[in-house]
């Protein structure tokens, strides 16, 4: 820079030399005063990420078994023994229901005599044979012959073990279809049997929440009843259908409910399904800030002043930002979560600086 040394009007040689100084003074680089004679400045502090703005949702929903069939027989006739009850809890083989077996016990002595006679029938053409009295042909029939009876009376066998229907797996008996001692044939349904190790609880979820929403924004659901209004049950995502019902535009959706501890809830109750999801959106890794906390580089980049609680001192922390929304300012690099920064008077800071948290700490 250039100075000039024309004669000044009206302030003579000392205002000259004031003027000269201030003008020096502007041109040498400023030195911030060192960190440790600074006073100890208040400054509000919040714990980064601490928690998510939610949004609570609530529905309706009933109680399903998580599985259910219905039991039927695979050879027909009397029905001889129903023993079980609708609503009754049977356990893992128990009987269901019996076929009156005298026909197929009889089938079985009938498949034994049959097999009995091709047996006969096979020594002797074999012994023929060795006599060169008969043709090979001959024997080969009769070989067929004794398989063909070994196969029926493996079936009369199986048919006999088919006459009696028992319990899969532990299981409530929803419904008896049938009654005792009527005649029934093949894949007729007798009774069916449900499992209650595990429910689940069908709701209808409308299309809009279906189609926005990820797993991961999901951050409680939960389903309770009326009959233990103190009590919260978890509930999982399992499935839901593929196609909106026609009229309401909603999508039903089944979450898995194990079986509650104390209490006999079955298919056909109602529940209260209440969901909690994250009002953040995009990535949901994403940590945001108040704008407030952000403080600008020369160039144009960002970064806060995160808080160390042990030595009450600041610390530079580089980020980079996103787009803000109503939310803050969504922070892409240089914040995991977690963090204390300070989110008013950042701009007074200087790095090292103590300062003293103003009022409580809060979360953002």
């Amino acid at each position: 820079m250039s100075i000039s040394f024309g004669r000044s009007k009206g302030y003579g040689l000392a205002g000259f030399l004031f003027a000269s100084a201030a003008t020096l003074s502007a041109c040498k680089p400023s030195i911030p005063p060192a960190a440790a004679d600074q006073a100890i400045r208040p400054a509000r502090i919040v714990l980064v990420g601490a928690s998510q703005p939610e949004v609570a949702h609530q529905f309706v929903g009933r109680i399903e078994a998580a599985q259910s069939i219905d039991v039927t027989f695979e050879v027909g006739g009397p029905l001889q023994k129903l023993p079980v009850q609708e609503g009754q809890t049977v356990t893992k083989g128990t009987l269901i229901a019996a076929l009156d077996p005298t026909d197929l016990n009889l089938a079985i002595r009938e498949a034994k005599v049959q097999l009995k006679l091709a047996r006969q029938d096979l020594d002797r053409k074999q012994r023929m044979l060795a006599l060169r009295s008969i043709a090979p042909s001959a024997v080969d029939s009769a070989v067929a012959t004794y398989e063909l009876q070994q196969v029926r009376l493996e079936q009369a066998r199986e048919s006999l073990a088919d006459s009696r229907i028992t319990a899969p797996f532990d299981a409530y008996v929803a419904e008896r279809y049938v009654d005792n001692f009527v005649n029934v044939k093949a894949g007729d349904k007798i009774a069916r049997l449900n499992d209650l190790h595990e429910l689940l609880v069908i709701t209808s979820i409308p299309d809009h929440l279906l189609a926005t929403v990820s797993a991961d924004q999901v951050l409680n659901s939960s389903a309770s009843f009326t009959f233990a209004p103190d009590r919260r049950f978890p509930i999982s995502y399992r499935r839901n259908r593929g196609e909106a019902d026609a009229v309401a535009q909603t999508y039903e959706v089944a979450f898995a409910l194990p079986r509650p501890e104390g209490l006999n809830v079955l298919p056909g109750m109602t529940a209260k399904v209440d969901i909690k999801l994250s009002s953040r959106v995009g990535n949901p890794k994403v940590t945001h800030i108040p704008a407030t906390a952000l403080v600008s580089h020369p160039d144009t980049s960002f970064f806060v002043w995160q808080f160390d609680p042990d030595s009450q001192r600041v610390r530079r922390l580089d980020v980079e930002v996103g787009t803000p929304s109503k939310l803050g300012v969504p922070v892409l690099k240089g914040l995991q979560g977690g963090e204390l920064i300070v989110s008013s008077g950042a701009s007074q800071l200087q790095d090292g600086m103590e300062i003293r948290a103003l009022g409580d700490i809060t979360n953002y």
